[in-house]
């Protein structure tokens, strides 16, 4: 059974919170219900279905919600891409695209245009050079990506430098070009021949490396398939999904 690392553990340990009193039953171990969480990402199987090993299952499952709702997987995120970014400083290209996933209990979810318009929902990403998920953000399937390119934008800070995004024809959008020129970042995305007819068509070189991304993620069975109810999980797990994913590269 495939564990997370010692070291990413280490890492993250200090935002897994912890029982600050003594009263009741005695708390179970953050770190064992991390990997619970983990076991749960990685084989997609039902919380009841949890190994026995890893914890009683209703516990295991109480946590995640709470850390959902507390936004502790978003810190978690968030502390996995300062440490990341600490051993690649120097990149400045970006490649963002999103993937639609069936979803048939998500009560967020929308009609899936690609999917015979069942219920599903859309993953989207943020990419570096290398391939490694930096944002992430999730939505309706019925979404727009030009949509869903602004909630996950507010997540960038402004930087002196400038960076690139490359995008597909989706986003090719003036507004997202405004907002983006407003946090210091050249937004690179193939002309759409619906809206610009006279522009020259082109394809946006190395945007592939964000298609390798979901296929990765797609190895994990509960990212493959969202078997998530509310929002809050859905976002938990790919959060976390890429946050090992991060902490691994570093």
């Amino acid at each position: 059974m495939e564990m997370i690392p010692e070291a990413a553990l280490d890492a993250i340990e200090h935002i897994l919170p912890r029982k600050k009193t003594k009263i009741g039953r005695p708390e179970m171990c953050p770190r064992r219900a991390f990997n619970a969480m983990w076991y749960v990402v990685k084989t997609g199987c039902q919380w009841s279905m949890l190994p026995n090993e890893l914890g009683c299952s209703s516990t295991v499952h109480g946590k995640f919600i709470q850390w959902c709702r507390s936004g502790v997987m978003k810190k978690i995120m968030d502390s996995a891409r300062k440490i990341y970014e600490k051993n690649n400083s120097e990149n400045n290209w970006y490649a963002i695209d999103s993937s639609s996933k069936k979803a048939p209990f998500a009560r967020f979810g929308g009609k899936n245009p690609t999917d015979r318009a069942k219920r599903g929902i859309k993953h989207v990403i943020i990419v570096d050079r290398k391939g490694n998920p930096i944002y992430v953000d999730v939505a309706p399937a019925n979404t727009h990506d030009s949509k869903l390119f602004e909630p996950i934008l507010t997540q960038i800070k402004k930087k002196k430098k400038v960076r690139i995004i490359a995008a597909d024809s989706a986003f090719d959008v003036k507004r997202l070009y405004v907002k983006c020129k407003e946090k210091n970042i050249a937004l690179i995305a193939t002309p759409n021949p619906r809206r610009r007819k006279s522009v020259h068509k082109f394809n946006v070189p190395h945007r592939w490396v964000v298609e390798r991304a979901f296929g990765i993620l797609s190895w994990l069975r509960g990212i493959k398939t969202c078997w998530a109810k509310t929002l809050e999980s859905s976002l938990g797990f790919l959060q976390l999904a890429c946050s090992i994913r991060l902490l691994k590269m570093v």
